[in-house]
């Protein structure tokens, strides 16, 4: 007999957190600066709603053939207490970790109490272990449950394992439960444009007064 569901989810590691971080070097703290002089306070636009698209039978019968494949990707999560941080990254990137310390202590959140997992997927080579994206789906919804109530998340590919975030527009907080969210597209396009890290910190501003468009 398979795993049961308590036992499926402990043997993806749903509860294991890491308080000191080996990780390595970070890439750089691009938002450091404007982390400490962003004050702007303008008004940000607000997000329309996203229209509800039944798809055709055809397509239902093509998304149930995708769910069957083993999906790669790999997710950092830190925990600062009262701020989470999500990255979607790449197999051979490094963690910048300085850069999430900065965001995270911008936000309020407690740097010295920093926890850290890191998600690669598939995380199992046994057969047994179903592995495909509804399974992934599972782990990393688990995941963000455990998070605090403000996460903020890097990577529009996240949406893809998490479905809340979805529909998400980029740089506006949105509610999911007791959680608020807000959704930066890519890391990269961040660290590589002053206009995507000024408008992160005019989200992040709104966000921590408590103004939610």
């Amino acid at each position: 007999m398979g795993l049961t569901r308590g036992g499926y989810l402990k043997a993806m590691g749903i509860d294991v957190w890491t308080s000191r971080l080996t990780v390595a070097p970070e890439v750089g703290s691009a938002l450091e600066t404007v982390v400490q002089s962003g004050n702007s306070r303008d008004q940000l636009p607000r997000q329309a709603p996203a229209a509800d698209i039944e798809p055709e039978a055809p397509i239902q019968f093509e998304a149930a053939a995708a769910d069957k494949k083993i999906p790669e990707f790999m997710l950092a999560l830190f925990h600062y207490e009262t701020i989470g941080i999500c990255l979607s990254l790449r197999a051979e990137s490094e963690l910048p970790k300085r850069l999430c310390d900065d965001v995270a202590r911008a936000l309020g959140g407690n740097i010295k109490s920093v926890r850290y997992q890191l998600l690669k997927w598939p995380m199992l080579s046994t057969s047994g272990i179903d592995q495909s994206i509804n399974a992934a789906r599972e782990v990393v919804t688990q995941k963000f449950r455990q998070m605090p109530s403000r996460v903020l998340v890097f990577g529009d590919d996240v949406g893809e394992y998490y479905n809340p975030l979805r529909d998400l527009a980029p740089m506006l907080v949105g509610a999911v439960g007791a959680q608020t969210f807000l959704k930066v597209p890519s890391l990269k396009g961040l660290l590589e444009s002053g206009s995507v890290k000024r408008e992160l910190m005019l989200a992040m501003d709104h966000w921590r007064a408590g103004e939610v468009p």
